[in-house]
C-alpha cells in the first residue's frame, strides 16, 4: 500500500464539509487511484485518523450495508436525507462541489495528478 496515497486520500475525506458525501471514485479521480483503492483505504481506517467516514459513499450514494446503522444517524444530524429506497442518499443533491473540494485539496496538498490546472 502506498501510504502517501492513503493520507491524500484521507486528507481529501477531511475536507468534505458536514451535509455533503463523496464517492469513492471522486476521491480516486483526484488522485488517479482505482476508486476500489479509496475503498480500501477507507476500510483501514483507524480512529485516530479522524475521518468523517460517513461522508463517503458508492457512485449511487449509499454507504456500505454493514455500516448503514450509523452512517444514517449522522447523515440525519447533518441533514442528509434517504432516498425512498432506504438505502443511501440522492447523491446528485447531497455531492460535494467537486472543483471547490479539488481546489482545496491542492492548496492543502499540492497538485493532484488527477485535477486539470
Amino acid at each position: 500500500m502506498n501510504e502517501d496515497l492513503r493520507d491524500q486520500a484521507y486528507a481529501i475525506v477531511r475536507l468534505v464539509p458536514p451535509g455533503r458525501v463523496v464517492s469513492y471514485g471522486d476521491i480516486a479521480d483526484m488522485l488517479q487511484l482505482n476508486p476500489r483503492s479509496v475503498g480500501r483505504f477507507m476500510s483501514i481506517s483507524q480512529p485516530e485518523h479522524e475521518l468523517p467516514w460517513w461522508r463517503v459513499t458508492n457512485s449511487y450514494g449509499d454507504p456500505p450495508a454493514h455500516l448503514r446503522d450509523a452512517v444514517f444517524a449522522r447523515w440525519a444530524d447533518e441533514g442528509i436525507s434517504l432516498k425512498t429506497n432506504g438505502i443511501g442518499c440522492r447523491i446528485k443533491h447531497y455531492r460535494v462541489d467537486l472543483a471547490q473540494l479539488a481546489d482545496e485539496a491542492e492548496a492543502l496538498l499540492g497538485p493532484l495528478p488527477g485535477v486539470s490546472a
